[in-house]
């Protein structure tokens, strides 16, 4: 029997033409006007990883220097193209199967961390909602306690309660409802006379329609105003009368004392004038 030989390759074939024809690598390279590591990579057959159509390119360029059938090379190139193919799609869907995998795990993860997270948040709003205040007693009900600790006088006969009804203890309700009527009854003023309030404080409103001095003292000797006053200026002042003013230019002021205008005719424009308000007698 005689062995079967094994058939040439592409890059097998194009090697042994280029051989026969006495050329080296680097020759073909420079017709072809490729870099020599492609040359190299055709007669190797280790075209992966180059585009299809500039590997098919490369082919058919070096057959034709060659003087080789490229459509027989093109077919066999395609073939054992096909054969180192067949087992990407299976290595890439178990690349994509466990990048999927890893990806449904950790969506898996992300999913359970929410899930706690809302759980404490939960509990969390439980316990602060048992452990809110509970609201004040109304003042009626704290009335009633307070007067459960009163002790009255045993001597001493309640308003309205007959004289030989006395020696009875009132009960919590008839005490409550004595206290809110004293609550409700107004207050009587004594015979001593009126209540002293504090002494009211004169007004003096003072308008200024042009640039003045101005200087004011009240009754009790307090400075209440002093100083040169812009034009439209208007200057509210509060104190005991009577006021001693003094103004620069009393032509330009309108004076009210206690909502009352001030006749200020008497007093001549562009000099200094000193009165009181109100004028003494």
């Amino acid at each position: 029997m005689t062995a079967e030989i094994p058939a040439l390759t592409v890059g097998q074939q194009l090697q042994q033409a280029r051989e026969q024809r006495g050329l080296s690598q680097q020759q073909v390279a420079v017709q072809l006007n490729l870099k020599p590591d492609v040359v190299v990579k055709l007669e190797s057959d280790q075209l992966d990883g180059t585009l299809e159509t500039y590997a098919r390119g490369y082919v058919r360029a070096y057959a034709r220097l060659m003087k080789l059938p490229e459509q027989e090379l093109l077919a066999a190139y395609g073939k054992h193209g096909d054969e180192h193919n067949t087992a990407k799609p299976m290595r890439t869907f178990s690349n994509r199967a466990a990048h999927q995998a890893t990806e449904n795990r950790f969506m898996w993860l992300t999913y359970a961390i929410i899930a706690l997270l809302l759980v404490l948040l939960f509990i969390w709003w439980w316990q602060s909602e048992r452990n809110v205040v509970q609201p004040a007693a109304t003042p009626q009900a704290e009335l009633s306690t307070a007067v459960t600790d009163i002790e009255l006088p045993a001597e001493a006969p309640l308003e309205g309660v007959e004289a030989e009804n006395s020696s009875i203890e009132p009960t919590a309700d008839q005490i409550v409802s004595m206290l809110a009527q004293l609550a409700e009854e107004p207050v009587q003023q004594s015979d001593s006379g009126p209540l002293t309030t504090e002494p009211l404080l004169d007004e003096l409103e003072m308008r200024f329609s042009a640039n003045c001095w101005v200087n004011v003292v009240d009754a009790a000797g307090n400075r209440v105003a002093y100083g040169t006053k812009q034009s439209g200026y208007v200057m509210q002042l509060q104190g005991k009368a009577p006021f001693e003013v003094t103004l620069g230019n009393p032509s330009v002021v309108q004076i009210n004392f206690n909502q009352q205008a001030v006749d200020m005719s008497s007093f001549p424009g562009g000099r200094v004038a000193k009165f009181s308000i109100p004028e003494s007698e």
